[in-house]
């Protein structure tokens, strides 16, 4: 395991986006998931700049979405694939870019159809995930099968009071869709970013105490044999 303490926002954005960089370069054909939520704005925007000036470019890459809401009472507006297209623009959604979306459906056809284009795929290069206030990896929640692939989950109290801060329960969803463990364990690479108010406690069980702990789903990647953490230094002060 490689970690990297970034001291302050721009460092933190910096060394996810030179870690993001590297893999592209080394291998431009790479199948990638990219989070969503908070955490990875910055590295967005790094990567639209970076992009901008010709220095890194996922055109001959191949995206699969890590989860996305189902229910939203609005649905796009509010949804994963609204955010990746308001951060992301031209950098993914470009006419070359092979973008695979997660529907946002609990049919059981849908969701295989989504483990069929990885294995398609040959599994994932390079697996980018945040981790929640919980240790959530995705939408795998606390309890998380370790083996379990894309499927239909029950979002937490503490997941959604994080992500929808003030909203009346009655509009908030209640499930979402998310790649399984057995995804992100299995990737070749595992770019983990620990960033965020409220992430003390889950920096300090990831990268001061270790182990696996099935209540901490981020934890059944610690053993990953190519991983690399970017943690804001301030959570383990």
């Amino acid at each position: 395991m490689r970690v990297v303490r970034a001291r302050g926002p721009r460092a933190f954005d910096e060394a996810a986006l030179a870690a993001l960089a590297g893999a592209l370069r080394a291998r431009p054909t790479l199948a990638l998931t990219l989070p969503t939520g908070g955490t990875p704005r910055g590295l967005y925007r790094e990567l639209v700049a970076a992009h901008a000036r010709g220095e890194v470019s996922l055109e001959s890459a191949r995206v699969f979405m890590l989860d996305e809401y189902l229910d939203l009472p609005a649905y796009p507006a509010g949804s994963f694939a609204a955010y990746l297209r308001e951060h992301l623009g031209g950098v993914v959604f470009n006419g070359s870019t092979r973008f695979s979306a997660l529907a946002p459906s609990d049919d059981p056809a849908r969701l295989a159809a989504y483990d069929a284009a990885l294995d398609e795929a040959g599994g994932l290069d390079l697996a980018v995930v945040g981790v929640g206030r919980n240790g959530h990896v995705g939408f795998n929640e606390p309890g998380s099968p370790v083996g379990a692939r894309t499927r239909v989950v029950g979002l937490s109290e503490d997941t959604l009071e994080a992500n929808f801060p003030g909203v009346d329960p009655a509009r908030r969803p209640s499930r979402a869709v998310t790649m399984g463990l057995a995804d992100l364990v299995g990737a070749r690479a595992v770019l983990m970013l620990v960033a965020g108010e409220g992430k003390e406690g889950v920096a300090r069980r990831l990268l001061e105490e270790g182990g696996v702990d099935p209540a901490v789903p981020a934890t059944h990647l610690l053993s990953h044999r190519d991983l690399t953490v970017v943690v804001e230094a301030g959570l383990l002060a």
